[in-house]
């Protein structure tokens, strides 16, 4: 199956499922050109069981509905609130697993791609994942010692603005390697 790209935007697609426009930016079928995969077949096989965005977005999710939960918690009837209140205490407690799956997979897709982990950039990621390692521990020691109720729900709600000030910083840095690898 030969595979064509788009010179405009980057997409890549089947050249037989080409219309008259490309699907992603909408320019004339025209601006297409061959491609060739320079991708392994290694990490392509990694990368298609979509293993490292899904388990980078756990962490992120449980980091942004701890604090909503906590907020929703006590502004609401006290029954609902309590339901609130123990979904993000079980939240934070599954955000230290969710955070080491996130971590595991980046170092498989970084060990796939740049067959090292000592690049100054994925040095920067292992640092910064390993603070968000500490925070979510911290977050989960928190919510199982101290539970919702004070302080622990304002230690809660500062140690996941924390994960997610970690998360942003980290996800810039994987959006400036999102294309670069090394051959093979």
């Amino acid at each position: 199956m030969a595979q064509i790209r788009c010179r405009a935007c980057g997409f890549i697609m089947a050249e037989e499922k080409l219309g008259d426009v490309c699907p992603a930016c909408g320019i004339p079928s025209k601006a297409f050109e061959p491609y060739t995969e320079t991708m392994s077949k290694n990490r392509a096989l990694i990368l298609g069981l979509n293993l490292h965005p899904i388990a980078l977005h756990f962490p992120q999710a449980f980091a942004v509905a701890i604090p909503l939960f906590i907020l929703a918690g006590v502004a609401v009837e006290p029954s609902v609130g309590l339901l609130l209140l123990a979904a993000a205490r079980v939240l934070a407690v599954l955000l230290p697993l969710s955070v080491l799956g996130a971590f595991a997979c980046g170092l498989l897709d970084g060990r796939t791609r740049f067959k090292t982990f000592v690049t100054p950039l994925l040095s920067r990621k292992m640092i910064g994942g390993s603070v968000l390692i500490l925070l979510s521990l911290a977050a989960g020691a928190v919510a199982l010692l101290l539970g919702t109720d004070y302080p622990g729900r304002l230690y809660l709600l500062l140690l996941s603005a924390s994960c997610i000030a970690c998360e942003i910083y980290l996800a810039g840095i994987g959006k400036t390697l999102m294309n670069a690898k090394l051959p093979g």
